[in-house]
């Protein structure tokens, strides 16, 4: 199949339904620099997952994810489960970041301005990055990720700003964050396995970071890299109680949180976790994995993906 060629999955619903008015301007993007778009609408739930699978046995050469880090997720998901079901080569992906948090293409500088982002497709420069896998939750079987998963905290805020309806982005996170609060978790009592290592944690937050920012605005890993064969584990190693939330919180804004003693980071390839009261609950790239489960395991699949970049 041509490299001209161009396998485009739009998320209507992106940027609370703002993905869909994007279509003209992508396709006008593409086609006057010689390109063949061929946008399909994503639909709720996996239908990105399911449409980048196909197109990856079909054989496209470069499959594009418009919209935010869900849709980069199912794009991602459906790719590697068909490179890995199939033996087939792996597609190159492209991201045009029109949805709300865009941590994936943020952590890649990949630009919010959608011309300049697909420039960048155009371009044609590709960098070969990491990727994970989780098991557990709603995906005994599996699910693919690239920027991180969460634990705790970060995945109660992520479910609770997906669920407003008329506000998005970094401010949709802070308003999360206050509800959370009202209802503030317990910490769960956590058997953390990390390359075989195991240690016992009591903690209210997690973050197994490929990427470097999570939820629009919070710097979960400030030293990840997307290819340097390793995830950063960061996590709270010790109970943070209601009235030190805010302070805490303030710190993720530019990951300072990990300078300080209440927080571990330890970069690792295979992590297992496993608690020992209360149900977890899990997202990978946003995405939800459980809403409680009481145990899971992750593994780095390196060099795996090469996505385009500057």
């Amino acid at each position: 199949m041509s490299d001209k060629k161009l396998f485009i999955l739009l998320n209507p619903h992106a940027a609370k339904g703002r993905g869909i008015v994007r279509k003209k301007e992508i396709v006008n993007l593409f086609s006057k620099n010689g390109y063949e778009a061929t946008v399909v609408m994503t639909e709720k739930g996996n239908g990105a997952s399911e449409l980048a699978y196909q197109a990856t046995v079909e054989g496209w050469k470069t499959i594009v994810a418009a919209g935010g880090d869900g849709t980069v997720n199912e794009a991602v998901d459906g790719i590697l489960r068909a490179v890995a079901e199939k033996q087939i080569p792996t597609p190159r992906l492209g991201v045009l970041p029109v949805g709300r948090g865009n941590d994936f293409a943020w952590g890649l500088g990949i630009p919010r301005n959608l011309k300049k982002a697909g420039e960048i497709i155009i371009a044609g420069k590709t960098r070969t990055i990491d990727a994970g896998i989780t098991y557990g939750g709603l995906y005994p079987e599996g699910r693919y990720f690239v920027n991180g998963q969460g634990v705790g905290f970060e995945p109660l805020i992520n479910f609770v700003a997906s669920d407003f309806k008329h506000v998005s982005g970094t401010l949709s996170y802070l308003l999360a964050m206050v509800k959370v609060m009202i209802n503030y978790p317990k910490p769960y009592h956590i058997q953390l396995t990390l390359d075989g290592e195991t240690r016992y944690v009591e903690t209210q937050q997690l973050s197994i970071c490929n990427g470097r920012r999570m939820g629009s605005a919070f710097i979960m890993g400030p030293d990840a890299l997307f290819d340097d064969g390793y995830f950063d584990v960061v996590f709270a190693n010790r109970p943070i109680k209601s009235s030190h939330f805010l302070f805490f919180g303030l710190k993720f804004f530019k990951g300072n949180q990990v300078k300080h003693p209440s927080f571990s980071v330890v970069r690792a390839k295979s992590i297992k976790l496993v608690s020992e009261n209360y149900p977890m609950p899990v997202h990978v790239d946003g995405e939800e994995i459980s809403k409680g489960c009481d145990q899971f395991s992750t593994e780095l699949l390196p060099s795996v993906l090469p996505v385009f970049t500057q």
